[in-house]
């Protein structure tokens, strides 16, 4: 099994808030938001927020979040970035696969933002 090392994610308040306040790069779609900074470390690193206001079930937020560390895996960016990938309310209706195809999109905008700065 594939794990999600300490290394690949955000976590500390620090982290989180750094993203939050100097955002270089910000891409969404109806079901996710992405906020990126550039990291200087030697991969990027996946901070995820699903808000209970928005997805009231535990069991689908944590579908969500898995289903966005899963493809933070298994699509590496072009760039090295910290992430913060927020659910917002739609998402929560969405199959896997519709998710999914959410998130290669994002990926694909910040890939293409990342190499204009």
């Amino acid at each position: 099994m594939s794990t999600f090392p300490p290394t690949a994610r955000l976590l500390t308040q620090n982290d989180y808030s750094g993203v939050f306040n100097a955002a270089d790069l910000r891409v969404s779609s109806k079901a996710f938001l992405v906020l990126a900074i550039f990291n200087k470390e030697d991969r990027s690193r996946l901070g995820i927020v699903v808000a209970k206001k928005h997805v009231r079930h535990a069991v689908r937020r944590n579908r969500l979040k898995r289903l966005v560390r899963e493809h933070f895996r298994l699509t590496p960016l072009n760039r090295n970035l910290d992430l913060v990938v927020m659910a917002r309310a739609p998402a929560d209706a969405l199959p896997n696969d519709s998710i999914w195809q959410h998130l290669e999109d994002l990926w694909q905008k910040l890939n293409i933002k990342a190499a204009q700065q």
